[in-house]
């Protein structure tokens, strides 16, 4: 049997959440890079069984999480 294509991200997003205390938006780009490949991928992955293809959206309530300081 082949490798899961999406394997390698879905660790990513595990080892960035880890790293980032469990606050999602700063994993974002990896989220969404999770989500093209399970766009492109979903029939044959199996950790994109479950996985929304809807895009991730983070609220005003995140914004001071990632906004850069003036």
């Amino acid at each position: 049997m082949p490798a899961d294509p999406c394997k390698k991200l879905a660790c990513e997003i595990q080892r960035c959440l880890v790293e980032n205390n469990f606050q999602e938006v700063r994993c974002s780009p990896v989220f969404e890079a999770m989500r093209q490949c399970c766009m492109k991928h979903k029939p044959i992955s199996l950790v994109c069984d479950g996985y929304s293809l809807e895009p991730r959206v983070f609220g005003p309530i995140w914004n001071h999480l990632v906004a850069p300081k003036l």
